[in-house]
C-alpha cells in the first residue's frame, strides 16, 4: 500500500472514530517517515481522545519540534496539557498559537475558561471577549461570559438568538441548580438534551438534578447513558458508583472507582469515595490509604482531614486522629461533626493517657473558649460536677448525632428502653417521653390506650422521632422547661436522658406529683453527682431517692441494671418508677 493511500485510509478511520484501526496506520507511517509532524499530530489527537494526555502531549511536542510555525499543533498541546492538569504550561501554548495566528478563536475561549478556573476573572473577561469579537456567531465565549456573572436574562437571551445550540440551555440549568431551583433546572436540561441528546455532560448533570430531586433511578440512568456516550467520563463512574454503594452493590462501585483511578490517579473525589466504600465493608487499611492519597492531593479540605481522622480513631490511633480533626476544626470551627469527633476522642485518649488528654481539652477550650464541645470536654476530664453550656452541647451534640443514632446504640448493646419498659410495665394515659430522642421508648410504651407526647432540646432527632408516626404531638424544648409548663400527663419517662443532667433537684420537683420513671448512670463516689470523661453525669442512687421523696413521692422503687457496654465493659445504672 502506498504511503498516500495508508495515510488517506488512516485519516478515514480516525474520522469515524475507529481510533485503534487509525493508530496502527499511523505508526506504520512512522516507520517510514518517522519525524513527520502531521502524523505525529494526528497520533497524539488519537491519544488525546483516549485521555491518555501524557502520550498526546509527548507527540504535539515532537510535531512541534518538527514544525515550529504550525499554531494547530501549539494549540492541540495546550489543550492535553490543560486536561492533564497543568493549567500554566496550557495557557503558555495557547500564547505560543496565538503568536503565530491571533484569530483562533477557540484558543482566546479557552484561555477564558483557564483564567475563570484558576480565580483570574478580569483576564477571563478579556478573553472571552476576544474570542467573541473574532465570530460573532460564536456563541460559547458569550455564554461563559454571562454563566460566569450568572447573568441568566443574557443566557436567556443567548439561548432564543442560538435556537439550535444546547450550551445555554445547559448553563441555565447548573445556575438554577446552584440556586437549588431543581424543577427549573430539570426542565431546561430536558431542552439542552434535546439539542444535544448524546451529550455526556448533559446526562451527568440531568442525573445530579433528578439526585436532588430524589429520583434516583433516573440519576442512575442518566449516568449510565453518560458512561455510553463517552466510556472515559470519570465524572459519570464516580456519581454511578456513589449510587451503587449507597445500594450496596459493592462490587461494581469498586470497579468503577478504581477504572477512575486509573485513567487519573490525582482524582479527589475517586480518592474519598472509594474510601467511604472501603470504610463501610470494614476494610479500614485500604480505606486509610485512600484517604491519605486525599490529603496528599489536597490537604486543605477539612472533610478529608476528619474522615481520616477517623478511621484512625476505629483503630485506636487516638493522638494522629486529633491533629486531623484540629486540622478541620481550625479550617471550619463552626462544623459541629468535627467539635464531636474531637471530644469523643479526647474521651478515648484519656482512658490510656488521662494528663495528656486533659492538656490537650485545656489548649482546645483556650483556643475556642464558646465553643459548647470544647467546654463540657475539658470539664469533664477535669472531673468537675457541672458544664457551663451544657444545654448547648446537648442539643448540638444529638443535632449531630440524630442520623447514626440508633445504629450506633446496636453497637453499644443498648438496652435502657427495654429494660424500663419491663421495669414499669404498661402504661395508660398520657405519656410524655421526655428527650424523646428518635422515638424509640416511645415505640416500647406505644399502646392501643396510649397517648404519645414527646420532648426533645434537638430539632433533628425530633425529626427522626416524627418518621415512626407514634407521637400525638412532639415539642421542642429542654425538659425543664417543659416539666415547668406543667404538661397534661399521666406519667413521665426518661430513659437515658438524666445522664445529661447535673442536678436533679429542678426537674423532679417540677415533674411531681405526676408519676415518673427514668434511668440513671450510677455514681461510684459519695458524691450527690459527677460529671464522667464520657461526658456524661452519673448519680449516687441514695441522692436521687433522696429528691424523690422530697419532692413527695412515697412509692419509689428502683433496680439495678446494666445500661450499656462502653470500651467493653458493662455501665451500671439504675431504673426508678415513682408507683
Amino acid at each position: 500500500m502506498s504511503y498516500d493511500l495508508m495515510f488517506q485510509q488512516a485519516l478515514t478511520l480516525h474520522e469515524q472514530g475507529r481510533f485503534d484501526e487509525a493508530e496502527s496506520l499511523y505508526r506504520q507511517i512512522l516507520e517510514t517517515a518517522p519525524k513527520n509532524p502531521d502524523v505525529l499530530n494526528l497520533l497524539g489527537l488519537i491519544a488525546q481522545a483516549k485521555g491518555i494526555h501524557n502520550e498526546a502531549v509527548e507527540l504535539f511536542y515532537r510535531a512541534i519540534t518538527e514544525a515550529p510555525a504550525h499554531a494547530p499543533f501549539y494549540f492541540n498541546l495546550a489543550l492535553s496539557l490543560d486536561l492533564w492538569g497543568k493549567p500554566h504550561e496550557a495557557l503558555d501554548n495557547y500564547h505560543k498559537a496565538l503568536q503565530i495566528n491571533p484569530n483562533i478563536k477557540e484558543a482566546w475561549n479557552n484561555i477564558g475558561t483557564i483564567y475563570r478556573k484558576l480565580g483570574r476573572i478580569a483576564e477571563a473577561e478579556t478573553a472571552y471577549r476576544r474570542a467573541a469579537k473574532i465570530d460573532e456567531n460564536y456563541v460559547e465565549p458569550r455564554a461563559n461570559l454571562a454563566r460566569m456573572h450568572n447573568d441568566t436574562a443574557e443566557l436567556e437571551k443567548l439561548s432564543a438568538h442560538f435556537p439550535d445550540d444546547a450550551l445555554c440551555l445547559y448553563f441555565l440549568a447548573d445556575v438554577c441548580c446552584q440556586n437549588k431551583d431543581f424543577s427549573r433546572a430539570a426542565e431546561y436540561i430536558d431542552k439542552a438534551s434535546s439539542k444535544a441528546p448524546t451529550d455526556a455532560e448533559i446526562k451527568i448533570l440531568a442525573g445530579l438534578i433528578n439526585l436532588a430531586r430524589g429520583q434516583t433511578a433516573e440519576a442512575r440512568m442518566c449516568f449510565q447513558k453518560a458512561l455510553i456516550f463517552d466510556v472515559r467520563s470519570i465524572p459519570a463512574m464516580i456519581n454511578l458508583a456513589n449510587l451503587e454503594t449507597a445500594a450496596g452493590e459493592y462490587e461494581n462501585a469498586e470497579k468503577r472507582y478504581r477504572r477512575a483511578l486509573e485513567l487519573d490517579p490525582q482524582n479527589l473525589d475517586a480518592h474519598i469515595n472509594y474510601a467511604d466504600l472501603l470504610y463501610r465493608q470494614k476494610r479500614l487499611p485500604e480505606a486509610l490509604e485512600e484517604y491519605r492519597a486525599a490529603v496528599i492531593i489536597n490537604p486543605g479540605i477539612p472533610e478529608i482531614s476528619n474522615n481520616l481522622g477517623i478511621i484512625l480513631k476505629d483503630i485506636g490511633e487516638y493522638e494522629e486522629a486529633l491533629g486531623l480533626f484540629f486540622n478541620a476544626f481550625n479550617r471550619r470551627p463552626e462544623t459541629d461533626e468535627f467539635s464531636v469527633n474531637i471530644s469523643e476522642t479526647l474521651t478515648l485518649l484519656y482512658a490510656q493517657k488521662p494528663e495528656e488528654a486533659v492538656k490537650i481539652a485545656e489548649n482546645w477550650h483556650t483556643l475556642a473558649p464558646n465553643n459548647a464541645f470544647a467546654e463540657h470536654t475539658y470539664a469533664a476530664l477535669k472531673g468537675e460536677t457541672e458544664s457551663e453550656n451544657n444545654q448547648i452541647y446537648i442539643e448540638k451534640l444529638f443535632d449531630n448525632f440524630a442520623d447514626n443514632y440508633e445504629l450506633v446504640l446496636q453497637k453499644l448493646d443498648y438496652g435502657v428502653v427495654r429494660s424500663l419498659r419491663n421495669f414499669t410495665g404498661p402504661v395508660k394515659g398520657t405519656v410524655v417521653d421526655l428527650g424523646c430522642g428518635t422515638g424509640l421508648a416511645g415505640l416500647a410504651y406505644q399502646t392501643a390506650g396510649t397517648r404519645l407526647v414527646g420532648v426533645d432540646i434537638s430539632e433533628k432527632m425530633l425529626d427522626k422521632a416524627r418518621e415512626k408516626g407514634i407521637y400525638e404531638k412532639l415539642i421542642k424544648t429542654d425538659i425543664l422547661s417543659c416539666l415547668q409548663n406543667k404538661p397534661q400527663a399521666d406519667v413521665f419517662i426518661a430513659a437515658d436522658v438524666f445522664n445529661y443532667i447535673g442536678n436533679l433537684k429542678p426537674v423532679i420537683s417540677a415533674a411531681a406529683p405526676v408519676k415518673l420513671a427514668f434511668s440513671t448512670e450510677d455514681c461510684d463516689s459519695a458524691a450527690a453527682y459527677k460529671l464522667l470523661p464520657s461526658g456524661r453525669f452519673a448519680h449516687n442512687p441514695e441522692y436521687v431517692e433522696k429528691l424523690l421523696q422530697e419532692a413527695g413521692y412515697c412509692r419509689i422503687k428502683r433496680q439495678p441494671a446494666v445500661l450499656r457496654t462502653e470500651n467493653g465493659q458493662p455501665v451500671k445504672g439504675s431504673l426508678w418508677k415513682t408507683w
